[in-house]
């Protein structure tokens, strides 16, 4: 936003702040808080996160298909069991999550292809090809530590990379992205774990 120091921002808020609280507000009043919430935010801030980032591994995929099937929850466990038997012509088995009204597949673009043709029955909702995923792979103890996944998906966004989609597992996780961002992604995730080490 260009926003450069606290004034700026006071002056950038003051209409919203006054709207939203039908009081009239000063410049000086608002720095003051904004000043102490920034305080908070420094002390919340806590050295575990950042510690723990120093044992994540990183695995970039490119030529990832993201596709969503359209299934009713009692139809769930045969889409599984038919992916299971497709499982030793696969190159790598898919990710595979079960949602409320649809099932959310993770995999290679080639891999798609074929679980197209075998699996003529299969309803995508939607299909995102040509996107990239990457894996991170966080120590088991890691999700003792609060914040770990915001704080990975917020350096994302802050570096302009748009997250299609995330999920989160116990010492995993796995994000989508553009092809084309994958590696931008992928560099802004070693570059912070580098600066942390």
């Amino acid at each position: 936003m260009k926003l450069t120091n606290f004034h700026s921002v006071a002056e950038h808020i003051q209409p919203q702040v006054q709207a939203l609280t039908g009081r009239k507000t000063t410049i000086n009043t608002l720095v003051v808080t904004i000043k102490r919430f920034s305080d908070t935010l420094e002390q919340s801030k806590t050295p575990d996160t950042v510690k723990v980032l120093e044992t994540l591994r990183i695995s970039l995929t490119s030529g990832v298909t993201d596709l969503t099937l359209k299934v009713r929850k009692p139809d769930v466990p045969k889409i599984i069991r038919e992916l299971s038997d497709l499982g030793a012509e696969l190159s790598e088995f898919p990710h595979i999550f079960p949602l409320t009204n649809s099932v959310k597949i993770i995999l290679h673009t080639h891999d798609y292809d074929l679980l197209r043709a075998k699996l003529r029955n299969l309803s995508p909702v939607e299909v995102r090809e040509n996107v990239a995923k990457l894996s991170l792979y966080l120590p088991l103890d890691a999700w003792n530590t609060p914040g770990i996944a915001s704080y990975l998906t917020e350096l994302l966004y802050r570096n302009g990379i748009n997250i299609i989609d995330a999920f989160l597992g116990h010492g995993d996780i796995l994000i989508v992205v553009k092809e084309a961002d994958g590696h931008v992604a992928y560099d802004v995730l070693r570059r912070e774990l580098h600066s942390k080490a």
